[in-house]
């Protein structure tokens, strides 16, 4: 989960941002101004930092500059002002990037998830994402949304080659072979039992899964 610090004096503004980002999956603190802001910054761990420009005690640029003194995290910028001096004076100060409002929240997400990625060094090549399930296969960790699920290496591996061959029925021998080898001389029921915990971790994405009677698995897009 993805920890995000939200400063913004426009109560409606700071209160929509925190409801879109939380139903994403982000964990969200809020602060009214830059001073309180950074009292947070410097109790808490955050992934990234929005800063309304314009706000009381600390603006947007001095509470950044605080920032960068602490860390190299993202900075974000929100920002009613579209003038190319405004936006100068925030890259030197030391932000990532800059949304002028009003926006569409999408776009701030989408802003945000990519700063957050760019900074824990998140390669996209080494993803696998459908239908909302995303497998980063270096770390060889699950996620619903921006939600960590755990799965043991044997489920993370049928789970990956059942996206892998999305809306591709897989028998249970080429998933027993794909996962234990030709050399597995057991019972291939043996892959109900993983693919009932896969669905179990997978919450509300466990119908993305369909049983193939008398045949297989298939990881369908919905």
């Amino acid at each position: 989960m993805f920890s995000v610090l939200v400063a913004d004096d426009e109560k409606a503004i700071r209160e929509s941002i925190k409801d879109y980002l939380e139903a994403k999956g982000y964990s969200v603190k809020t602060a009214t101004d830059g001073e309180s802001a950074l009292e947070l910054f410097y109790e808490n761990s955050f992934d990234l930092v929005i800063l309304d420009v314009m706000m009381p005690k600390v603006d947007g640029f001095d509470a950044c500059r605080a920032v960068r003194r602490a860390s190299n995290l993202p900075v974000l910028f929100l920002t009613a002002k579209g003038q190319e001096a405004d936006f100068l004076k925030g890259f030197e100060c030391g932000c990532d990037d800059y949304v002028v409002k009003p926006f569409p929240l999408s776009v701030l997400y989408e802003k945000c998830n990519s700063l957050i990625k760019r900074y824990k060094g998140i390669d996209s090549a080494n993803w696998l994402k459908v239908s909302g399930v995303a497998l980063d296969l270096s770390c060889k960790r699950a996620y619903v949304g921006e939600n960590e699920i755990k799965l043991s290496s044997k489920d993370f591996k049928i789970l990956c080659y059942l996206m892998e061959n999305k809306n591709i029925v897989l028998n249970r021998e080429l998933i027993l072979t794909f996962a234990w080898g030709y050399d597995f001389d057991g019972d291939d029921r043996v892959v109900d039992t993983h693919i009932k915990r896969i669905r179990k971790a997978l919450g509300e994405k466990a119908e993305c899964i369909k049983t193939i009677i008398n045949t297989g698995y298939s990881f369908r897009e919905v």
